[in-house]
């Protein structure tokens, strides 16, 4: 029997358990290998094999598809990781490949809840600009830049890594943690802050879910940003329709 290679372009939880799905299920005649830009320092935990790092854009992405003759991809990755999911669709339309898209659902509100959805980070910024109150980013370090006009405005930056070198804020405090967190810690955080705003991006999933929850029991509000759009591609949250969307393809 021949052993087909699926590239799980990962970086997420779905990513890891969708790895260990098909080594259970479908292991004896699908190889998968788990793709991860490696940049928060921590290995997933999986059998298959790992690829750390960028492919080098759409070419090559191309490449290496070729180079490890891969027959199927499934984008698992955050659902802001805009560029190489648009990478993922470019590579795959180019040589044939069947894609799908394996995303968590975004957060919904709920009553109480105090949103103000956005659909970018300057919108965000603007936002933050007008209301001048303690904030709490928790949207990474690529884009804390768009705050650094916001001298006037208490920033709290929560990071999972201690930054290289200094923030580029004016008026910031850092908070070093891993996910997942506890409502109660969110709640003592927000209190010890004085917190009143918190700018998120709608991620999704269970891990870092809770910081709504403490946003709404102390009743912060809510700048969400809203997920780019997607792919034309199918798409799901279940790691069981992948494994049927690879049988359907001959896996």
């Amino acid at each position: 029997m021949t052993i087909k290679k699926l590239l799980i372009l990962g970086g997420t939880p779905e990513a890891v358990e969708l790895a260990h799905l098909v080594g259970e299920y479908l292991g004896d005649r699908l190889q998968a290998i788990l793709s991860f830009s490696g940049i928060t320092g921590h290995q997933p935990d999986v059998t298959c094999d790992k690829r750390v790092g960028g492919f080098g854009g759409v070419a090559g992405l191309g490449a290496y598809l070729a180079e490890e003759q891969i027959d199927y991809i499934v984008d698992a990755t955050h659902p802001f990781a805009e560029k190489i999911s648009q990478h993922a669709y470019m590579a795959a339309h180019n040589q044939g490949l069947p894609i799908m898209v394996l995303k968590r659902p975004p957060w919904r509100p709920q009553s109480n809840d105090h949103w103000l959805e956005v659909d970018d980070i300057d919108q965000a910024v603007d936002m933050v600009a007008n209301m001048k109150a303690c904030t709490f980013l928790t949207i990474g370090i690529k884009e804390l830049d768009r705050f650094d006009g916001l001298e006037d405005v208490p920033l709290v930056v929560r990071l999972i890594n201690e930054p290289k070198e200094e923030l580029p804020l004016s008026n910031y405090t850092c908070v070093l943690s891993n996910p997942p967190f506890s409502v109660e810690d969110e709640q003592k955080l927000i209190r010890d802050h004085k917190i009143k705003i918190l700018v998120t991006k709608n991620s999704g999933g269970e891990q870092t879910k809770a910081k709504l929850e403490a946003a709404r029991l102390e009743n912060v509000s809510v700048i969400l940003i809203n997920r780019p759009p997607s792919e034309p591609l199918e798409e799901t949250s279940s790691c069981q329709d992948v494994l049927k969307w690879l049988v359907a393809h001959g896996a």
